[in-house]
């Protein structure tokens, strides 16, 4: 499943309302919805401010036992899990992804750009 949206700030509600409908049809419990939106929208955020102009990809990927969510972006980038404390705003959305997801990695892509994704379980 995937979505391409444009590099641009009101993309990122579309981005949410998009993976929170693909994760209800995986019949994922209410939290781990809530938790891959809550990463998703973070991820994108993340591309949309450090990325590029060029579009965004988000896709959803399962197994029996987990959900993928990868966000493909064309700046190059790599994102910083900051260990900024809770009264600095900003820079706590590799964080919140580094401690809610079972897993999470980058990749770079042919050409440029790169993908960051996260896995969660479909249940938890």
């Amino acid at each position: 499943m995937l979505l391409r949206i444009e590099s641009r700030r009101g993309s990122i509600p579309k981005a949410r309302h998009w993976v929170n409908e693909r994760t209800r049809d995986l019949g994922m419990s209410p939290g781990s919805v809530a938790t891959v939106e809550l990463l998703t929208s973070e991820l994108v955020t993340n591309a949309v401010r450090h990325g590029s102009t060029e579009a965004i990809t988000v896709r959803v990927e399962s197994t029996r036992t987990t959900c993928t969510v990868a966000v493909t972006d064309a700046g190059d980038s790599l994102p910083v899990v900051r260990s900024s404390g809770p009264h600095v705003p900003g820079g706590h959305g590799m964080r919140l992804v580094e401690r809610l997801a079972a897993r999470w990695g980058v990749r770079p892509e042919r050409g440029g750009g790169k993908t960051v994704w996260f896995t969660v379980p479909l249940e938890g």
